[in-house]
């Protein structure tokens, strides 16, 4: 019987397709992205086997020595990986959102290295593999559904102005796609051992059946030579990790003896270099991951590899996490001529649309002091500083995106990240929370009235709110109870302190009645006046007159130096 391989666990879900448009994109600073060398450096989708909710997996960028460095980082379970005509890169993510299902994103990664969503939102429990370009820019996505077995797959079509279409579909688990020279689009089924292909418009028929492959063997990547000739690698069905590199003529037909067998770590992932030499990555069940190199000629049997010309040698080893599933899976060269990249650390977008043209330039301030002294709680240490300015015309507020691709920390350090703007005498926090701060591409959004200088910094600050308001959002309390005790402690840089500097408060009303802004005067009591917070017993205390607040859902925030440190939710009845 034909069972799935255990070596390629996942779920999915889906919701309708997005795509991220830029209006305005600027660069600033130095850093590391592909170089002028980048069409011979091979790029490499890392997965390395986390537990179902860890980003841990990564793109790696392999010179032709065989030296890596690391593209994008805390990236949830990529896989396939492409390049369009201009070399920009594409890759298949899966993320997980909760036990049920992963949701599927591809992201374009540009050579600068800036990151943005190019779709999203695919169907339930469907897991996003191979993604491959037509030759008129069509990108193409194979999805497994992983409901139920044997896993159906559909391909997915999205022209470059981001309409959507179903192409094709192959009926059980499909790992890669590749195009022919004539523009046929050909799939791997692996559990039914079958390649299928596609005509451009569509039509399936069958290019190779389970005759073509043992018992035990089903196809998994896919890649054509420059002669036409469709190589495929092909892993056990029963999970043991052998498998095999087959060469088939444009007709069918395998061509004998078998290109390399004996491999022993689920070869999957195929690519071709310029010079015709082939690349395998292999994602073994319980050791780290390899990248196998093969001269045009070839081996019989994959062994003891000692590099020879002619044959066949380790490209690079020890990759990915020594457990199952943890190691290189998708293989992708760029296309001559790609762009060199400008080396950017910091990408300023803004994504208002301009109400009149005009042009936008940043420039980079090297010492954010020397607008203004940063106010307290906020760590100047690497932070990054720009002033914006824009003969375009703007409806306030203005959405500024500024993504940080080289940001090297996990999420609770991108999390305290935060945007200041100068409003001419002092920094005032605009980090939006709509949109949200993505740390899948690394980017924070402020929402300003003008644009001027900004700095993107840590805060190391952070206030917690105290019973009788539950931190969760979810206390209600009477409208005649006469006040709500608003009580925070702090925390620098996570330890508590009580080293408490002066703190300020100010009520949002969400949900219920006016929403906006309230004025300190409807919410003042007896014991507290004006809006300064009490300090008692090493925390943060104000009464809030809950009377003249009214019934509503309400935010309050205390800030420290103009910064907002914390916030609490509650809700009057």
């Amino acid at each position: 019987m034909k069972t799935r391989s255990t070596s390629n666990p996942r779920t999915l879900s889906r919701s309708p397709f997005t795509s991220l448009l830029a209006i305005v994109a600027v660069c600033l600073s130095v850093g590391t992205a592909w170089t002028a060398d980048a069409q011979s450096d091979l790029f490499a989708t890392i997965n390395n086997n986390g537990t179902a909710f860890n980003a841990d997996g990564a793109v790696f960028q392999y010179t032709p020595a065989g030296i890596p460095s690391t593209i994008v980082s805390s990236f949830e379970r990529p896989h396939g990986l492409t390049f369009d005509s201009t070399g920009n890169l594409f890759v298949t993510s899966g993320t997980v959102d909760d036990p049920s299902g992963i949701h599927g994103t591809i992201f374009k990664i540009t050579p600068d290295g800036i990151m943005s969503t190019f779709a999203s939102g695919f169907a339930a429990n469907f897991f996003l593999q191979t993604v491959v370009f037509d030759s008129a820019g069509n990108l193409f996505v194979v999805a497994e559904d992983e409901s139920s077995a044997p896993f159906p797959s559909t391909i997915f079509k999205i022209t470059p102005d981001g309409t959507v279409s179903t192409f094709g579909s192959v009926p059980s688990l499909s790992l890669s796609l590749a195009f022919d020279g004539a523009g046929n689009l050909f799939a791997s089924d692996g559990v039914d051992q079958i390649i299928y292909k596609f005509t451009p418009g569509g039509m399936r028929s069958i290019f190779a059946g389970p005759a073509a492959f043992t018992s035990t063997k089903g196809p998994a990547g896919l890649a054509f030579d420059g002669f036409g000739d469709l190589f495929v690698s092909t892993e056990d069905l029963t999970g043991n990790g052998q498998g095999a590199i087959l060469k088939f003529t444009p007709g069918g037909t395998e061509i004998l003896p078998t290109f390399a067998t004996g491999l022993t770590n689920n070869p999957r992932g195929l690519a071709f270099d310029s010079a015709g030499n082939l690349f395998v990555a292999e994602i073994p069940s319980t050791t780290t991951g390899d990248i196998l190199k093969f001269t045009p000629g070839g081996t019989g049997t994959v062994g003891s590899i000692v590099p020879a010309s002619g044959g066949v040698a380790y490209f690079a080893q020890g990759i990915g996490r020594p457990s199952g599933n943890g190691g290189p899976e998708f293989l992708a060269f760029p296309p001559p001529n790609t762009p060199v990249a400008s080396n950017v650390t910091t990408a300023v977008t803004l994504t208002s649309e301009a109400t009149s043209p005009g042009t936008t330039r940043v420039t980079p301030i090297a010492d954010p002091s020397s607008v203004g002294p940063l106010p307290t709680g906020v760590d100047a240490t690497n932070a990054v500083a720009f002033d914006i300015t824009t003969t375009a015309t703007y409806t306030p507020p203005i959405i500024i995106a500024v993504q940080l691709p080289l940001f090297a920390g996990d999420l609770a350090a991108f999390n305290q990240l935060q945007i200041l703007h100068w409003n001419g005498a002092s920094w005032d926090n605009v980090t939006a929370s709509d949109p949200a701060r993505d740390f899948q591409t690394k980017t924070i959004y402020a929402s300003a009235p003008t644009l001027s200088p900004f700095v993107v910094a840590k805060e190391t600050l952070s206030a917690q709110v105290q019973q009788p308001i539950n931190a969760d959002g979810s206390s209600v309390f009477s409208v005649k109870r006469g006040v709500v005790p608003v009580v925070f402690t702090l925390t620098s840089n996570g330890v508590a302190t009580c080293q408490l500097p002066r703190a300020k408060i100010s009520v949002i009303r969400t949900a219920g009645g006016v929403v906006g802004s309230i004025d300190e005067s409807t919410y003042l009591s007896k014991a507290d006046k004006g809006s300064n917070f009490r300090i008692s017993n090493c925390q943060y205390v104000y009464n809030l007159a809950a009377s003249s607040l009214g019934t509503g859902t309400y935010k309050v925030n205390i800030s420290i130096g103009g910064t907002v440190v914390g916030s609490g939710t509650f809700a009057l009845k």
